[in-house]
């Protein structure tokens, strides 16, 4: 049973895609993705996250976490899928089950920025 409070905090929409290969006329092969959930009911937060690295230097990342139902089309999202939000495309970088329940998944994703 989906829990009403949840669904009413899912107040975005994306689009989740999954990976598959395309041969070029080159013989390589160009990564294409397909809809694998065409719309997928989320909330979508951003989140800064403050890194040092060897020699103390500080760097910022962006990083966002989806929120969506724990069902048995989202529980078929993977890490090798994308999502689409708006103009925004995502790599996945986790997936858990939030509260280890059942409820909810909280999927991890860092922005896809074009090259310049």
């Amino acid at each position: 049973m989906e829990d009403s409070g949840l669904i009413n905090l899912l107040v975005h929409s994306c689009v989740v895609k999954s990976i598959s290969s395309a041969q070029t006329d080159q013989g390589t092969y160009d990564p294409t993705y397909a809809n694998r959930i065409a719309s997928l009911k989320c909330l979508i937060q951003g989140k800064t996250l403050s890194e040092s690295d060897e020699f103390s230097r500080k760097t910022l990342r962006n990083v966002y976490r989806l929120y969506c139902i724990n069902n048995a089309t989202n529980a078929a999202i993977i890490e090798s899928d994308r999502v689409v939000w708006g103009t925004r495309t995502f790599e996945i970088t986790g997936i858990k089950d939030g509260g280890g329940q059942s409820h909810h998944l909280e999927i991890e994703l860092r922005e896809v920025r074009k090259a310049d």
